[in-house]
C-alpha cells in the first residue's frame, strides 16, 4: 500500500495576506476557490502544477480567534 498527500488545509483569517505569502513564498497559484453565500467562509485550492496536491487555504474572517489550523488529507492505493 501506498500513501500520498492529497491536500493540506490551513483555516486562516486574512486570505489576501495568506494569499500574497504562497504565491511568493513558494510561487503556488490559485486552483479554484468555493465561497460561501453568506460569506461566512471562503475556500481557495492552491497547487504547483507539478502533482496532483494542493494546498487548501479557508478563510474564516469573522472567527473569535485570530489563529491558524491544519488538516491533512491522504490517498493511499492498494
Amino acid at each position: 500500500m501506498t500513501f500520498k498527500f492529497a491536500h493540506f488545509n490551513f483555516n486562516i483569517t486574512d486570505l489576501a495576506r495568506s494569499l500574497k505569502f504562497y504565491k511568493e513564498a513558494l510561487g503556488l497559484k490559485e486552483k479554484r476557490r468555493l465561497q460561501a453565500e453568506d460569506g461566512s467562509y471562503t475556500i481557495v485550492y492552491l497547487s504547483d502544477g507539478s502533482d496532483s496536491f494542493e494546498l487548501e487555504l479557508t478563510c474564516l474572517p469573522s472567527h473569535p480567534q485570530n489563529m491558524i489550523w491544519a488538516n491533512v488529507s491522504f490517498t493511499w492505493q492498494w
